[in-house]
């Protein structure tokens, strides 16, 4: 997350804030507290970023109150608080709240979809932002979801283009999804691949044949639930091996089709949008100065807070 928070404050231009120069005297500003609340309901995720964004601009930040990923917030709910120079705090704002917005978002968009989805999990897809995958899935965990393969290497996924390239190539296995699953299959173990693989069908044929071929994970893609519903009502009559763990529903679902598809007798739903199209959760900063009597009064106090504070002035 370091190089991720870096880059991002370079791009900001974080340490050269031409309005910083108002509100320092040298190098320095007069000390301030940060609060960041929460601006509409939510599951957090991504707090530690503001923290590392924070800490990366003063690392003697103090650090009053800090929700952690996870916590379901409401409206006005305080997600974080903590106390620095004011043109520090104000420096690493946009880049704080950039980040755990986007990622609560996520993990937001992800419970509530879990939630709809009942016993079927939810899983994420690589449809992300290049060079922040693993942030955005562990934002996918963090709303109860389900992270499906991390890349290319985690194991085969055989999808629409794969089967066509195939079927080009080897023209016997048009139309004969049996001989296709079984050749996929073969190939593999010829390979030295003796693990998961998945493959992608948009037909009862196909489907019908990986559940015959003991195919782990068969993405039935871009079938309408009802469609799905008859098609394993029928292999189950058939007597063909139907097990919902392995069956997954893709294309296009949203919290609009999600209960249809849910209860279609699929195991899994893969939803592209949690990571690619989720709103972020909305959060505000605001930055208010700290003045001689408030710390002189908590000083006196005795507080653990107060006493925090005086340490770092």
């Amino acid at each position: 997350m370091s190089s991720w928070i870096q880059s991002a404050l370079e791009e900001d231009a974080a340490t050269r804030d031409l309005t910083a120069a108002l509100l320092k005297n040298g190098n320095e500003s007069s000390r301030a507290r940060a609060v960041i609340i929460a601006k509409a309901p939510g599951v957090l995720c991504g707090v530690e970023a503001v923290v590392q964004t924070l800490k990366a601009l003063d690392p003697h930040l103090v650090i009053r109150h800090c929700a952690e990923d996870g916590s379901h917030v409401s409206v006005g709910e305080k997600v974080f608080e903590a106390d620095s120079q004011a043109h520090l705090l104000l420096a690493g704002e946009r880049t704080a709240l950039n980040i755990c917005g986007h990622l609560s978002g996520i993990s937001t968009a992800t419970a509530e979809m879990v939630s709809q989805a009942g016993s079927v999990s939810i899983l994420d897809t690589r449809k992300t932002m290049p060079g922040i995958r693993r942030f955005q899935k562990h934002a996918v965990l963090v709303g109860g979801g389900v992270n499906h393969r991390f890349d290319l290497a985690d194991f085969p996924m055989f999808k629409e283009n794969h089967r066509a390239l195939i079927q080009q190539e080897r023209p016997e296995l048009k139309q004969k999804p049996d001989a296709e699953m079984s050749w996929i299959r073969q190939r593999l173990l010829e390979e030295g691949y003796t693990g998961t693989i998945a493959i992608e069908v948009e037909d009862e044929a196909s489907m019908r044949a990986c559940l015959n071929e003991g195919i782990e994970i068969i993405l039935v893609d871009n079938i309408p639930p009802a469609q799905l519903s008859e098609w394993l009502g029928r292999a189950k009559k058939d007597g063909l091996p139907v097990d919902a763990s392995r069956l997954e529903a893709s294309g296009g679902i949203d919290q609009g089709s999600l209960e249809e598809h849910a209860s279609s007798g699929v195991g899994r739903i893969s939803v592209g949008a949690i990571t690619h199209s989720s709103p972020i959760l909305d959060l505000s900063m605001s930055v208010e100065a700290i003045s001689g009597n408030d710390l002189r009064s908590r000083r006196e106090s005795g507080s653990p807070a107060a006493e925090a504070a005086g340490d770092t002035e």
